[in-house]
C-alpha cells in the first residue's frame, strides 16, 4: 500500500520515553507579547519536550498591526519571535491552523507554511491538496530503533468559521484520509498503531462530558444559541482528573457532526484528542473509549484563565504506549502576578468575555445606554475568539 500524503518526518522514543508539549492559542502578532514568550520560554527549559505541537491561533489574523507596512514581512516576524523559544533550544514542532490563523488578511496558508518552514527545526507538511485546509499531517514515533512505529500524531485543519460565528467541521474527505493513513500503518506493523489527535476546534461531542447545573453554582460555563438560559460545569463521571481542571466557558463546536468522532473510535487505535479554542478551558474526561482534552490558551495578548494559563505535557511510554499520561504546567507554576511585564494588558483580558454571544445577555438587561459603554468589550470579544 503507497504511504498516504501528509508524512511528516520520523521522531523517535529516546531512553523508552517520548514528550509533546501542546501549545494552544498564543494569538499573538508581530508585537508579541514579553509575557507569553517569558512563560514559553519556562515551560520549555522546565519539560524539555521531544516535539512541540501549537494547535491553531498562533496568530490574530484579525491583527490590524498587521497592516503597518508590509503585511508578508510583519507575518514572518511573528511566527520567527514565536518559534525563537523552540529554535534556540533545537527542539522539533509541527502545527495546525485555527480559525484567526484562516484570516491573516489575505495571506494564504501556504505562505504562511512556507514562513514556519524557513525554521529547520519545523516538521509540518501541507499534507494532501485534494483535502480542506492544509497541513493534514501524520507523525510517526519510531521505537528508539528506528525499527517500527510505535505510536502516530495525527494533526486535521479543523478549518475556520462561518460569518454567523458557527464553527466548521472537520470534512469526510478528511476523515477518509485519517482512516486510510491508519489502514497504511496496520498493514505496515501488523496491527493498529496507537494514537493521538490534535486539532484547533473541539469535536461536538465534547458536549457529552458536561452536565447542566442551576446558576447560583460556581463556577459555571454559560450556554449560548441552542444552550441559552443553561448553564454548565464538567461532569465528574467521565473527569480524568489532572492537575488544573476547568471549563469557564461552553464548547465553540460545529454545528455540524460529520462524523470525526466515530471514525476516530471506531477501531480503538486513537486513544484521545486534544484541542483548543476555548482559551478558558483545560480538562480531560472520557466518553466511550476516547478521552477528550482541553488545553488551555497560553497568550497574554488575548482573553484567558489569568494565571491559569498553561501548556499541556503528554508523555508516552514506549513499552507502554496506550497508557500515556499529560499534565498541565501553569503560568503561575513559575511566575506570580507580580512577574507580569504588562499589568494593564494582563488586568484588561482577564476581564475581556470569550464571545460576542456572551455579552449579549448582559446588554439586553442593561439597556442601550449600558450598550454604548460596552461597545469596547464587544469588539474585544468579537476579535478573540
Amino acid at each position: 500500500m503507497t504511504a498516504p500524503l501528509g508524512k511528516t518526518a520520523d521522531m523517535r522514543f529516546h531512553n523508552g520515553k517520548f514528550r509533546i508539549m501542546q501549545i494552544a492559542d498564543t494569538q499573538d502578532t508581530q508585537q508579541m507579547s514579553s509575557d507569553t514568550l517569558l512563560f514559553l520560554s519556562a515551560a520549555l527549559d522546565k519539560a524539555k519536550p521531544d516535539l512541540v505541537v501549537f494547535t491553531g491561533d498562533q496568530f490574530k489574523g484579525y491583527g490590524v498591526t498587521f497592516l503597518l507596512g508590509d503585511r508578508e514581512k510583519n507575518y514572518q516576524k511573528a511566527i520567527d519571535r514565536l518559534v525563537a523559544p523552540l529554535e534556540e533550544r533545537g527542539i522539533p514542532f509541527t502545527f495546525v491552523f485555527g480559525n484567526h490563523d484562516d484570516q491573516a488578511f489575505g495571506i494564504p496558508k501556504e505562505k504562511q507554511l512556507a514562513m514556519y518552514q524557513s525554521h529547520k527545526n519545523c516538521i509540518a507538511v501541507p499534507g494532501d491538496p485534494s483535502l480542506s485546509g492544509l497541513c493534514n499531517q501524520y507523525v510517526p514515533l519510531k521505537s528508539e530503533d528506528g525499527q517500527k512505529t510505535e505510536f502516530v500524531l495525527y494533526l486535521l485543519d479543523s478549518l475556520s468559521t462561518s460569518l454567523d460565528g458557527r464553527c466548521a467541521a472537520v470534512t469526510k474527505e478528511q476523515i477518509a484520509w485519517y482512516q486510510s493513513v491508519r489502514d497504511a500503518l496496520k498493514a505496515e506493523n501488523g496491527d493498529y498503531v496507537p494514537a493521538i489527535l490534535f486539532q484547533h476546534i473541539p469535536v461536538p461531542e465534547m458536549w457529552e462530558l458536561l452536565k447542566e447545573v442551576p446558576k447560583s453554582q460556581k463556577p459555571h460555563a454559560q450556554g449560548f444559541r441552542e444552550h441559552y438560559g443553561k448553564f454548565y460545569d464538567i461532569d465528574e463521571r467521565f473527569l480524568q482528573k489532572g492537575n488544573c481542571d476547568f471549563l469557564l466557558e461552553t464548547p465553540a463546536t460545529p454545528a455540524e457532526n460529520t462524523g470525526e468522532f466515530a471514525a476516530f473510535s471506531e477501531k480503538g487505535d486513537t486513544l484521545a484528542m486534544f484541542f483548543g479554542h476555548d482559551h478558558n478551558n483545560s480538562f480531560v474526561g472520557k466518553y466511550q473509549n476516547m478521552l477528550l482534552g482541553y488545553t488551555q490558551g497560553c497568550g497574554f495578548h488575548v482573553y484567558g484563565p489569568r494565571l491559569n494559563r498553561g501548556v499541556r505535557i503528554i508523555d508516552i511510554d514506549e513499552q507502554n504506549p496506550r497508557d500515556f499520561s499529560t499534565h498541565t504546567i501553569l503560568y503561575r507554576d513559575l511566575f506570580s502576578v507580580r512577574d507580569i511585564r504588562n499589568k494593564p494588558k494582563y488586568l484588561l483580558y482577564s476581564y475581556a468575555p470569550p464571545s460576542v454571544e456572551s455579552v449579549m445577555p448582559t446588554l439586553k438587561k442593561a439597556g442601550i445606554a449600558a450598550g454604548v459603554l460596552a461597545v469596547g468589550a464587544v469588539a474585544i470579544a468579537l476579535l478573540t475568539k
